[in-house]
């Protein structure tokens, strides 16, 4: 099935629409996970980013931050969501002007495409096996090759 590993480069194997594929990713994640406590979270963004503005979310909640990238060719700036349990649950990541293919994140071959000829969605579930929960990587833009951001959440 798969195995997991948000950490920069990390390769997995993914199970997408209910049809076992193998595929790399090559997403960059800086070594966040989707789960892990804010606490460790931010020991990690405050190596390679810089905290911009966070809100809290009267809804659910939680909170949402902005970090701006100090130094990546490729990404402008992240924002991660965090439960009220102070769990990272969400993180979108938005690339720079054409610098990150669609086909950078995994196979295309294995994604849910949709177009309306200008805006463009590819979007991957991944089944991390036994006692993990399933995820979504969801990579959209205008540009029928380079996506503008990526998000990853967990499936409800």
């Amino acid at each position: 099935m798969i195995k997991k590993s948000l950490v920069a480069g990390a390769l997995a194997l993914m199970c997408v629409a209910g049809a076992s594929v193998t595929a790399q990713t090559k997403m960059r994640m800086w070594g966040l996970q989707l789960s892990m406590t804010e606490e460790a979270a931010h020991t990690l963004l405050k190596k390679v980013a810089t905290q911009q503005k966070e809100e809290r979310e009267e809804e659910e909640g939680g909170e949402q931050e902005v970090w701006i990238f100090k130094q990546d060719a490729k990404y402008n700036y992240l924002i991660a969501k965090f439960s009220s349990a102070h769990r990272l649950i969400l993180i979108t990541v938005v690339a720079r002007p054409e610098q990150v293919r669609y086909a950078d994140l995994a196979s295309l071959n294995s994604a849910a495409k949709a177009s309306d000829g200008q805006n463009y969605s590819y979007k991957w579930k991944v089944e991390p096996g036994k006692g993990a929960r399933a995820y979504v990587i969801n990579a959209r833009g205008s540009n029928p090759e380079f996506l503008t951001s990526y998000s990853v959440y967990f499936v409800r």
